[in-house]
């Protein structure tokens, strides 16, 4: 039985292209060495079949089919340096009597890579190796002569001069028709290559236009919704601020109509961000772990105490990447506990380093301290994707305190890193 690893070996272009120079040495060795005895032949005169056969080679014509071998031989590197091997076969066919066949398939290997002056320059010198060489196949008798064997030509009648040029153009055109064919051809899969990357680029950019236009739709959609209320929520406290004679009610109004003010800059930023996701302009103006204060304030102004720690060893090399998604990770926690657990306060911990990574954690009092189920909703939810899109690891847990802990745990990235 045959398997597949034992078929695939064929399969190989080395394999294949070592398979057809074999082929090719073979033949051409071979075709050497019977020219060469041809031309011992018509040397000797001789004209009968039996002479023939009972003639022994003599020393420079077995030198001569050596000669001939080795020209089959240099094929091997056809590939590899085509005009030298193409004009060196060609030229000695033309000072010895050898066979043409040969430099046929030197011309071939030229042809399929050439152009240029050197291309013309290999075929002049190829066809008179092809003129030369037949022209002297006819000068023998049917036993020392391929043409004349084959069109069973007497050996007294004059080998035509238009038969040596046609079997000349005869056996230089089959030899250009096939490089050019399969030249053409190869031409031909390189444009079809070239033409599926096309493709699929035109396909990759239609898509992102697609996606483009989604994003935009989807943020023109969140601009006139969320925008108006919560420039409605501003206007609205504004008044409250004003009309409130409670000093403590116009405070809340204030913070309400700050927030709804800061919520508007942050939903511009998340807008242009959705609209252009890949602009580093952009992207600088998203806050990082240095803006934690703002945020650690902004919990404290919503009646939410908070004790922070903050250990960060090389924290100026964080990359910046990394450092929006640790804030984006901490806002969602701080907001998840004020939703939760409203008024009780918070414990974050955020420490890290290039060796340890980063680490963020808090704790609060749960709502039921003796229910320890988990059930998580869209904060924490997105929270968990947020980190594993990062490639780091998220837990949530009650403990037997009755304290409701979450833990964050990211790789840490320096801004040299590869891939900034």
């Amino acid at each position: 039985m045959t398997t597949a690893a034992d078929a695939s070996w064929w399969r190989s272009s080395r394999v294949r292209r070592g398979a057809v120079t074999t082929v090719i040495v073979l033949l051409c060795a071979g075709t050497q060495i019977s020219t060469s005895a041809y031309v011992q032949y018509r040397h000797d005169g001789i004209t009968d079949r039996a002479v023939a056969d009972a003639t022994q080679s003599s020393g420079r014509f077995i030198l001569l089919g050596l000669v001939g071998v080795l020209a089959g031989v240099a094929l091997v590197w056809r590939h590899r340096w085509p005009v030298w091997i193409s004009l060196g076969i060609s030229t000695l066919t033309i000072a010895l009597p050898l066979d043409a066949i040969t430099p046929l398939f030197a011309l071939y290997a030229l042809l399929l890579v050439a152009s240029g002056p050197w291309l013309w320059a290999c075929l002049a010198v190829a066809t008179g190796a092809e003129l030369a060489s037949v022209w002297r196949d006819g000068t023998g008798s049917q036993v020392s002569s391929w043409a004349r064997s084959m069109f069973s030509m007497d050996d007294a009648t004059r080998f035509p001069w238009w038969l040596v040029v046609l079997e000349t153009v005869i056996l230089l055109a089959i030899t250009v028709g096939a490089a050019m064919l399969v030249r053409s051809r190869r031409a031909l899969r390189v444009s079809e290559v070239k033409e599926g990357r096309a493709e699929t680029k035109l396909h990759a950019l239609g898509e992102e236009v697609a996606r483009q236009a989604e994003r935009e739709r989807i943020a023109r959609e969140v601009h006139d919704v969320l925008g108006h209320r919560l420039s409605l929520l501003s206007l609205h406290a504004s008044g409250l601020e004003l009309a409130a004679e409670d000093p403590k009610l116009a405070r809340s109004a204030a913070l309400v109509r700050e927030g709804a003010q800061e919520s508007m800059d942050d939903l511009r930023s998340l807008l242009a961000v959705l609209r252009q996701p890949g602009s580093p302009d952009i992207s600088a103006t998203l806050p990082t772990l240095v803006d934690l204060p703002r945020l650690i304030d902004e919990s404290l102004a919503a009646g939410s105490p908070v004790a922070a720690t903050v250990f960060l060893d090389h924290g100026a090399d964080l990359h910046d990447q990394v450092g929006r998604s640790a804030y984006r990770i901490t806002q969602e926690l701080l907001t998840n506990a004020r939703k939760h657990a409203p008024g009780a306060p918070v414990r974050l911990q955020i420490e890290g380093g290039p060796e340890r990574g980063l680490q963020i954690g808090t704790a609060n009092r749960a709502p039921d301290p003796a229910d320890h189920t988990i059930r998580p909703g869209n904060g924490l939810t997105g929270m968990h994707e947020r980190v594993q899109q990062a490639g780091g690891e998220s837990w949530v847990w009650v403990d037997d305190e009755g304290a409701f802990r979450t833990l964050v745990r990211l790789p840490w990235r320096s801004r040299g890193a590869t891939g900034e």
